[in-house]
């Protein structure tokens, strides 16, 4: 719905009326797409470095690419990080600005093994709005942990919980 479009009217306090209008007016301006989900991720087989860096790095270019094929016209910020749940340690990060630049990745799985855990995804691009985005995401997730063949449930999408405006 179009800032011209909404009813202010509807049952909200005064307050609640002008924060949607104010985030409205933010998003009219800024352009920018904004998701971020954490899933959990179910391994019935150990995975090595390789395989998990490899893994955040197609999550994150299968998305951003999707959402290049839907609208958007350039990268704000898209980055993911891997927790083992041995040790909830951060065991690999990475991050993508520009795709002449590629995925920067850091590994800091030291010879450990990934048997499950958890995987965040934020995703920031210019030209879709935010639930084009979480469609696209969510999507792109899907089909990359089905090609690999891992399980997975989401843990927390935050576009739900925190960035969603009131219908």
């Amino acid at each position: 719905m179009k800032l011209w479009e909404r009813d202010c009217s509807r049952n909200s306090t005064e307050g609640e009326q002008m924060d949607d209008v104010e985030l409205d007016m933010h998003r009219s301006i800024d352009e920018l797409g904004k998701f971020s989900v954490t899933i959990k991720v179910d391994t019935e087989r150990d995975m090595g470095s390789e395989e998990v860096c490899g893994l955040l790095e197609e999550l994150m270019v299968s998305v951003t690419r999707a959402c290049f094929d839907n609208g958007a016209d350039m990268i704000g910020h898209v980055k993911s990080c891997a927790h083992n749940d041995n040790t909830n340690t951060q065991i690999c990060a990475a991050n993508l600005t520009s795709f002449k630049t590629g995925v920067k990745i850091r590994d800091m799985m030291d010879g450990t093994m990934f048997n499950g855990g958890y995987i965040m995804l934020h995703v920031i691009v210019h030209g879709l709005w935010d639930p084009q985005v979480r469609d696209i995401s969510l999507k792109e997730i899907q089909r990359t942990m089905s090609s690999r063949a891992l399980e997975y449930r989401v843990m927390r999408d935050f576009f739900e919980s925190e960035k969603r405006v009131k219908d």
